[in-house]
C-alpha cells in the first residue's frame, strides 16, 4: 500500500504524503478554493474534508459561463 496521495490537475500529477485536508492541497498548489473544485475518489469533497491516504485526487477549474 501506497502512504501517498496522488493529486490530479491540469495534466499533472502531485504527491502527497499521509493524509491532509483538501483546503491544504490547495494551499500547497497556489490554488483558491472558490475556484477549484476537487473530487476525492470521484466523490466531491469540500475544502475542509479530510483525504485519507492511497486516495485518488482530481482538481478542477471552476469557470463561469458567463
Amino acid at each position: 500500500m501506497d502512504n501517498r496521495i496522488t493529486v490530479n490537475y491540469q495534466g499533472r500529477t502531485y504527491k502527497f504524503e499521509g493524509s491532509i485536508k483538501v483546503i491544504d492541497i490547495l494551499k500547497k498548489l497556489g490554488l483558491n478554493s472558490e475556484e477549484h473544485v476537487v473530487l476525492v475518489n470521484g466523490e466531491i469533497y469540500t475544502e475542509d474534508r479530510m483525504v485519507k491516504i492511497d486516495s485518488n485526487v482530481e482538481i478542477h477549474r471552476v469557470t463561469s459561463a458567463g
